[in-house]
């Protein structure tokens, strides 16, 4: 970030204010993302976000988590895709295995070219179109696709990184039967495996419908997934679901506890759209409803046997809240304190969860503030 907004000491404030609001809000994006390092990932969205950046300097509006909630998902995963794919997107195991054009376009292949080779694209236009069409027959299996399963699909398009004229036809295709879908005959054995997974684990995201099994498997079949490797990617989608409910009401708790004084207000709207990041659909209702009853959080170590990697996600987007507002010196020694408390109920080693939020944001505007000098 150079050659940005240079002003006044008091314009200079307000334009790192607008900074610190959208970098926590991608803090709470990436470590949501249940994949990989959370430093690494900080890192890498950070790089790739420096346009949205320069715009929030200079005072253009960009979508915000609060305001304009698809888009932001649709970017924000966009973003991620060759960084670290959220582990609750359906067809981020095939992502993940480089079917996407966001790693030549803005990653580090970048520095030697900006053009993925044509193979590449049409790797990713014949993988990611099998991606998205699956899906979509998925979703649309058990009734119509709502509007959050449309900008599933959006973001799964977005995440392929596909020139426009191959990822229009894309958004507005409509659901195809499982029977009629087109299966190339040379998807290589890895990849055949992942977009079972993500299939799985689209059906699974609102509880299992026999209709969402049937294109499954029958997808699953004329890809040559053998049938104990498709049930136990079931299995796994299954497991996941429950894993990301623990998580997201983790999350929801930790944001409602740190910002307990901002209740309603920011506590809520925060602890709300972060918890739809981390809590399935099926399990929704129930996060959605602990927020609404507004009882204070109580501590009483629910969480301390989450993985370590989840609890420096639950604990770094937590901090990341807490830094949204540009607290004043003082406000922040009382959201550490609370943020503390927290560390010690759920049972991280150390502080690292809020170590990382910390060194990344404060990197990022000292790097911008000494351009107003």
């Amino acid at each position: 970030m150079s050659n940005l907004i240079v002003g006044a000491p008091d314009l200079a404030s307000a334009a790192l204010t607008r900074l610190v609001g959208v970098l926590c809000e991608d803090a709470i994006f990436a470590l949501s993302t249940g994949g990989g390092d959370a430093a690494e990932a900080l890192e890498g969205l950070g790089k790739r976000r420096v346009d949205a950046y320069n715009a929030a300097l200079q005072g253009m509006t960009l979508p915000r988590m609060n305001d304009a909630w698809d888009t932001w998902i649709v970017q924000m995963t966009r973003a991620m895709a060759p960084v670290a794919p959220p582990v609750w997107m359906p067809m981020m195991d095939v992502v993940r295995e480089k079917v996407t054009l966001e790693i030549g376009a803005r990653g580090l292949r970048s520095l030697f070219s900006s053009k993925p080779s044509d193979k590449d694209v049409q790797r990713v236009k014949k993988i990611g179109t099998l991606a998205v069409r699956l899906i979509r027959s998925v979703l649309a299996a058990d009734g119509v696709v709502d509007p959050e399963e449309a900008m599933t699909v959006n973001a799964i398009i977005g995440a392929l990184g596909l020139p426009d004229a191959d990822a229009r036809p894309l958004y507005t295709e409509a659901p195809l039967a499982a029977e009629m879908i087109e299966v190339p005959a040379d998807i290589e054995p890895t990849i055949a495996r992942a977009l079972v997974r993500g299939a799985w684990l689209g059906a699974a995201a609102d509880a299992l419908d026999p209709r969402e099994e049937h294109v499954v498997r029958v997808v699953a079949q004329r890809l040559g997934v053998p049938a104990e490797e498709v049930e136990e990617a079931r299995a796994q989608a299954q497991v996941r679901i429950e894993s990301r409910r623990v998580v997201g009401l983790a999350v929801i708790d930790a944001v409602r506890y740190v910002l307990s004084d901002r209740a309603p207000g920011l506590g809520v709207t925060l602890a709300a759209m972060a918890g739809t990041l981390s809590v399935p659909r099926r399990y929704r209702e129930e996060a959605h409803a602990q927020i609404g009853q507004g009882a204070p959080v109580t501590l009483g170590k629910r969480y301390a046997s989450m993985p370590l990697d989840d609890k420096t996600s639950v604990l770094g987007i937590a901090w990341a809240a807490a830094l949204l507002e540009d607290p004043t010196v003082a406000r922040r020694s009382l959201l550490g304190a609370r943020w503390e408390r927290l560390a010690h109920d759920i049972g991280e080693d150390g502080e690292r969860g809020r170590a990382i939020v910390d060194a990344w944001v404060t990197d990022s505007l000292t790097v911008v503030a000494r351009t107003f000098q």
